[in-house]
């Protein structure tokens, strides 16, 4: 992987940030605050592959298998035409996923994209992706052939002109460059065979990966980068445990250490979310008071555990927006609305964040009765927000109620009726407008 080299290490704070909190979004189905995290990472650094990744899987989630039709563009050349400048170009293409994440002609650009801009990595990743919308495209096969060869990724440059050859039994060049890289192939094979016969012979018996870790502290116990490797190791490998342990370890060492104790917390909230849903399993299968006391302290022990790893993270980075939304929508889980007002106040100037952020001060607002102040906010969302996501969906409708309660049929009548012309199914739509006719 090759990341972008300008970004600041600030930055590239809140894009991870921004990352783990979409994974935790993704991961309890909320995929629209996701999206926004998601997006946020990818336009910031679009060669990181990580992020690309997770922005894509969430958005398929979301939208589920793919409605429109394949191989629009099959037979149409590709073309190479740089207009606009890199950023503005992932902006926008991020823009079009966001919309539909099968859209091949979308990850072809910013696969070329990056390819241009030297992020070899990430743009054969695009290209991938354009592939997994339409494997059997003549022209992406094409494309990606070519930059898969230059790179002399043979077996993978050889499977993408056989597509096209499969698909266009009658292309020269296909049945030409086939040949040509398994030529190229054999030639390498034979040049590395001494080297790799020679390197066998020198092969000892190898460590495990965590033995030779061990044995970097062993020799040096001040090895951060021991420690560091260590931690990851076992997180890679899915024992929260040990990685609990390794952090708790790490942390005796250098007991100041932002890293390890972030990701001690981190550990920590994962593992208490992880048995409060075995306690919620258990109690469904076998509802006794014993468990239900049992899942009720869990919660919150798995509370505590959320608040201490946002407060921690903003105390260390106080102005980030990110932190704060989610600090706010912590607060709001909680019912302490006043306390997360101020949060989201802080949150929304981030442009990324501003209609949620809107949306969720005007429901705290109408929670704590300022009707006027839940009235302007709701305004506002719907402003901000996308016009086809269900954070709309949700400004409209409350807006439209809360409108009705205040007398005020006019606004109501256009809030629920924008929403019935987005989603006429939502909630009670039909009724709420019936009501609304009646006051007219």
């Amino acid at each position: 992987m090759e990341p972008i080299s300008d970004i600041s290490p600030a930055t590239r704070r809140k894009l991870q940030q921004c990352y783990e909190y979409g994974n935790q979004k993704m991961q309890i189905g909320d995929h629209n605050a996701a999206a926004i995290m998601f997006a946020q990472c990818v336009n910031g650094d679009p060669s990181n592959i990580l992020y690309m990744q997770s922005f894509v899987a969430n958005l398929r989630l979301k939208f589920g298998h793919r409605t429109k039709k394949k191989g629009w563009f099959k037979q149409s050349k590709l073309q190479r035409v740089k207009t606009k400048d890199f950023k503005t170009t992932i902006k926008e293409c991020v823009d079009k996923l966001g919309k539909d994440p099968w859209d091949e002609q979308t990850y072809v650009t910013m696969g070329e994209a990056c390819l241009e801009e030297g992020y070899d990595e990430a743009g054969l990743a695009y290209l991938k992706l354009a592939l997994d919308c339409d494997p059997d495209n003549v022209e992406i096969n094409r494309l990606a052939a070519t930059e898969l060869g230059d790179r002399r990724l043979f077996e993978q440059a050889i499977a993408c002109w056989e597509r096209v050859l499969k698909n266009a039994p009658n292309d020269v060049e296909a049945s030409r460059k086939i040949a040509d890289l398994m030529l190229e192939r054999t030639i390498q094979k034979v040049q590395q065979a001494p080297r790799e016969e020679e390197e066998k012979e020198q092969d000892a018996p190898k460590l495990s990966l965590e033995d030779q870790i061990e044995k970097r502290i062993r020799k040096n116990d001040h090895d951060r980068d021991a420690y560091v490797d260590l931690v990851d190791y076992f997180f890679q490998k899915g024992n929260l445990r040990k990685t609990e342990d390794s952090c708790k370890r790490a942390l005796k060492v250098f007991p100041d250490d932002d890293l390890f104790m972030t990701k001690l917390l981190e550990v920590q909230k994962t593992r208490a979310s992880e048995e409060l849903k075995r306690l919620r399993e258990q109690y469904e299968k076998n509802p006794t008071d014993a468990i239900k006391e049992k899942y009720a302290e869990q919660k919150k022990i798995f509370d505590q555990k959320t608040y201490d790893h946002i407060l921690y993270r903003l105390k260390k980075s106080p102005n980030e927006s990110a932190l704060h939304w989610e600090l706010g929508r912590f607060l709001m889980g909680k019912k302490q609305y006043k306390e997360a007002i101020a949060e989201l106040q802080k949150a929304k100037v981030d442009a990324g964040l501003a209609g949620v952020c809107l949306l969720a001060l005007a429901e705290c607002f109408q929670q704590i009765k300022q009707y006027t102040l839940a009235s302007l906010h709701y305004d506002q969302a719907v402003e901000k927000l996308d016009a086809q996501s269900e954070e709309i969906k949700r400004a409209l409708y409350n807006g439209a109620r809360l409108a009705l309660g205040l007398n005020n049929v006019k606004k109501a009548s256009d809030f629920a009726n924008r929403l019935a012309a987005i989603d006429f199914s939502y909630k009670d739509v039909g009724a709420l407008l019936d009501k609304i006719t009646k006051r007219m």
